[in-house]
C-alpha cells in the first residue's frame, strides 16, 4: 500500500444470530447471521424458552473506549414473561480457528434479565460483584448488572458466545447436566479499515467495514481501478448448514474520486464470483460526499461458494471496480440490511410508464430459507426520485400473510429508489417481533424493457438505517 497509509479499526458492533434449532438430545440453539435476535424456543424444565440476547451502543470504537452493554434475556416463548433467577454459564471465545477462551463463568438474575457492562481494556479480565453459594455464579445487581473489565470486545474479530442456562425460578433450582438447555451465538466486531488512496497524483480515504470479521490484504491496483481485500472465513460445510449466516461488507468511496466514486455502475466480486441483484446494493444517498456499496450474501450464497472453496482455504475474497455504463433493470428480490427478511417485488403491468397507475405486489419471506414467514408485517414503502425527493410515502402498513399491494403513479420516465422498512412480525396473537427489523431498497425504472435490460445495482442500503435497527428497546429495560 502507499507510504501514507493508514490503518484505524474501530467496532461497529453486529450481533449475528440465526434462528435454526438444531434437534439434539443437548436442547442446542445455534445462533449466526443476524444482529439481536430472539434465539427459536428450547425446552427448559417444563416450558418453552427462548434467549433475547441484544448489543448497546451498535458503535464501539477503539479510541473512544466506550463499554458496551450486553443483555441475555431469558423468557417463556408462550407468554412473553421473563423467566426469573436465570442462571447462565457464560462462555467467550474469538474467531474460529484455534478459538481463544476469553471468560467463562456463572452468572445469576433475580430479575431475569441479565447485562454484562463491559469495560474492553489491556490486561486480564476481572468481574466485580459478589458470587452465591451453590454454583459460586457472581449475582447481578437489582437492575440486573454485572460489570466486567478486560479484553472482550477489544479487538475486530468473531466472537462465539456460548450460554448454557443451569436453573432457573428459584437460586437452588439447579438442572441436571444432561437437561441442560444450551444456546449459542456469535457476535461480530465490524473492523474499519480506511486507506489514503493514491490516484493520478490524488489521495482518497477509501473505507472498507467488515461485519463479520477482520479485514486483511486491502489494496488498491491503479491501471485496473480496482480495490481487493480479504477476512478469515471457515469455509466447513457443516458449520455453514447448521447456522444462518449473513455476511456484510461496505465500502465507502468519496464522490470525488473520479472514474470510481462518480461511477453508477461496479463489478463486484466475492471469491470469483460476480454479484449481481440483492448480494450487491449501491448507495449515493446516505452521504453527501461518498459513495456507499454493501455486499450482502446469505447462507445460501455463501453455501453456493463453499461447494467451489478450494480445501484448505481460510478466507473469503473480495474485489469491486467500476463497470461500464449499463441499462438498469428493475429489482425483483431484496433482502433488509440484518439480513433476516428477504422481500419479493412484482409490478403490474410489467411495462411502467409514467403518469399510469402501476399496483406494487410485495411478497415478504425468511431470507435464508425462502420460505413464506406465514405472519403478517408491519412495514412503511417509500419511493424516492434520483434527487432524493420522495415521490410517494405510506407508514403503518400491514402486510397480511406476508403479502400485500399498493398503488403508485410515478410523475416522469426516471429512475427511482424504493425502500421497504420492516417494522415487525407479529404471529397467531404472539407480542410483535422486532427483532428481524430492517430496512430493503432496491430500484424501479421508469419505462421498463424487461427484454434489453441487464442487472445493475440491487438497491442502495443507508448506513444511517443500521443504526436504526440497534436502537429497539426491549420492553420494560434501559436497553
Amino acid at each position: 500500500m502507499q507510504a501514507n497509509r493508514q490503518k484505524i479499526l474501530a467496532f461497529a458492533s453486529v450481533l449475528v444470530f440465526s434462528i435454526v434449532v438444531i434437534a439434539l438430545p443437548s436442547k442446542k440453539a445455534f445462533a449466526d447471521g443476524l444482529t439481536q435476535e430472539n434465539l427459536p424456543p428450547a425446552s427448559v424444565g417444563n416450558r418453552n424458552a427462548s434467549l433475547f440476547v441484544k448489543i448497546n451502543p451498535p458503535i464501539l470504537t477503539t479510541e473512544s473506549k466506550q463499554d458496551a452493554y450486553m443483555q441475555f434475556r431469558l423468557f417463556d416463548a408462550n407468554n412473553n414473561a421473563t423467566i426469573k433467577f436465570t442462571t447462565f454459564y457464560i462462555e467467550v471465545t474469538k474467531g474460529t480457528d484455534n478459538s481463544q477462551s476469553i471468560m467463562h463463568d456463572f452468572f445469576q438474575s433475580q430479575s431475569g434479565l441479565l447485562t454484562l457492562k463491559i469495560e474492553p481494556t489491556e490486561g486480564p479480565l476481572t468481574i466485580f460483584g459478589n458470587q452465591e453459594g451453590f454454583l459460586n455464579a457472581w449475582v447481578a445487581d437489582p437492575g440486573g448488572t454485572v460489570n466486567i473489565r478486560g479484553p472482550l470486545l477489544l479487538e475486530g474479530g468473531l466472537y462465539h458466545f456460548h450460554i448454557e442456562i443451569f436453573g432457573i425460578d428459584y437460586p437452588t433450582n439447579i438442572f441436571k447436566t444432561e437437561d441442560v438447555p444450551k444456546f449459542d451465538s456469535w457476535l461480530s466486531v465490524g473492523d474499519v479499515s480506511s486507506e489514503n488512496v493514491q490516484y493520478s497524483g490524488q489521495s482518497y480515504v477509501t473505507t472498507i467495514i467488515s461485519y463479520y470479521d477482520k479485514i486483511r490484504d486491502f489494496k488498491f491496483d491503479a491501471d485496473k481501478k480496482m480495490f481487493t481485500w480479504s477476512m478469515p472465513f471457515d469455509w466447513n460445510v457443516s458449520r455453514i448448514q447448521q447456522n444462518n449466516i449473513f455476511v456484510h461488507e461496505e465500502v465507502r468511496i468519496p464522490k470525488s474520486f473520479s472514474g470510481i466514486g462518480n461511477s453508477p455502475y461496479f463489478t463486484a466480486t466475492a471469491n470469483d464470483d460476480v454479484l449481481t441483484g440483492r448480494k450487491l446494493a449501491i448507495d449515493p444517498y446516505s452521504f453527501e460526499d461518498r459513495l456507499t456499496l454493501h455486499y450482502l450474501l446469505n447462507k445460501n450464497d455463501i453455501l453456493n461458494m463453499a461447494k467451489k472453496a478450494t480445501g484448505d482455504s481460510k478466507q473469503m475474497t473480495f474485489s469491486l471496480a467500476p463497470a461500464s455504463e449499463a441499462p438498469a433493470e428493475t429489482t425483483g428480490e431484496m433482502v433488509t440490511d440484518t439480513g433476516g427478511v428477504g422481500v419479493a417485488v412484482e409490478w403490474t403491468p410489467s411495462q411502467l410508464n409514467a403518469d399510469k397507475e402501476s399496483t406494487v405486489k410485495l411478497h415478504f419471506s425468511d431470507a435464508f430459507s425462502g420460505g413464506s414467514l406465514n405472519a403478517d408485517v408491519q412495514y412503511s414503502l417509500n419511493i424516492i426520485d434520483k434527487n432524493a425527493k420522495q415521490i410517494y410515502s405510506k407508514d403503518n402498513l400491514i402486510a397480511k400473510g406476508g403479502v400485500d399491494t399498493q398503488t403508485i403513479d410515478f410523475p416522469n420516465n426516471d429512475k427511482y429508489t424504493i425502500q421497504v422498512t420492516v417494522k415487525g412480525i407479529t404471529k397467531d396473537g404472539q407480542p410483535i417481533d422486532k427483532t428481524r427489523s430492517g430496512v430493503a431498497r432496491g430500484i424501479v425504472v421508469v419505462p421498463e424493457f424487461p427484454a434489453g435490460a441487464v442487472v445493475a445495482a440491487a438497491g442502495v442500503i443507508g448506513a444511517v438505517m443500521m443504526l436504526q435497527r440497534f436502537t429497539r428497546k426491549l420492553p420494560g429495560t434501559d436497553l
